[in-house]
C-alpha cells in the first residue's frame, strides 16, 4: 500500500505516529509521500494532486483543531476533500475525524482494505451492459 500525507504547515506533530502505525499494520510500498501546504484550504488541491498524479492508495490530511479554523473554511475544505473521495474512489482521512495519529492510520488502512476487497469481489460479478 502507498500513502500520501498532506500537512498544514505547523500541524504535522502526529505524522511520525501515523507513519509508524501504517508500517506496523501493513507493508508500505516505498516511502510515505509528504506534502506541506500553507493553509487548511490548500489541502484540497494537494489531496487532488495525490489522486490524479500519484499511485497512493489513501491520503491522510493533518489539519489544525477544528476550533482554530474559521468554520466556513473548514466546511469548504471538508466538502472539497469529500468530492475528491467520491470522484477518485480514494480514501481520505483527516485529523478532524481522527485526532490521534494511530487512529488516523488505522482508519486509512481499514478503508483501503475495504476498497480492495470490494473491488476484488465486484470484478467477478461485472455484467456487460453494453448494447449489442
Amino acid at each position: 500500500m502507498k500513502f500520501g500525507f498532506v500537512i498544514v504547515e505547523g500541524f504535522g506533530d502526529r505524522t511520525s505516529t501515523a507513519e509508524h502505525t501504517l508500517r506496523r499494520l501493513t507493508e508500505v510500498e516505498g516511502e510515505v509521500e509528504y506534502r506541506t501546504v500553507p493553509g487548511v484550504a490548500e489541502t484540497v488541491l494537494a489531496a487532488k494532486c495525490f489522486a490524479e498524479l500519484t499511485s497512493v492508495d489513501a491520503v491522510l490530511v493533518f489539519l489544525p483543531a477544528a476550533s482554530s479554523v474559521e468554520p466556513a473554511v473548514l466546511t469548504t475544505t471538508l466538502d472539497g476533500l469529500t468530492n475528491i473521495v467520491l470522484d477518485w474512489n480514494m480514501p481520505i482521512v483527516t485529523t478532524i475525524s481522527y485526532p490521534d495519529g494511530t487512529k488516523l492510520a488505522r482508519a486509512a488502512v481499514t478503508m483501503v482494505e475495504m476498497q480492495i476487497e470490494m473491488e476484488n469481489k465486484a470484478e467477478g460479478r461485472m455484467v456487460d451492459t453494453s448494447v449489442n
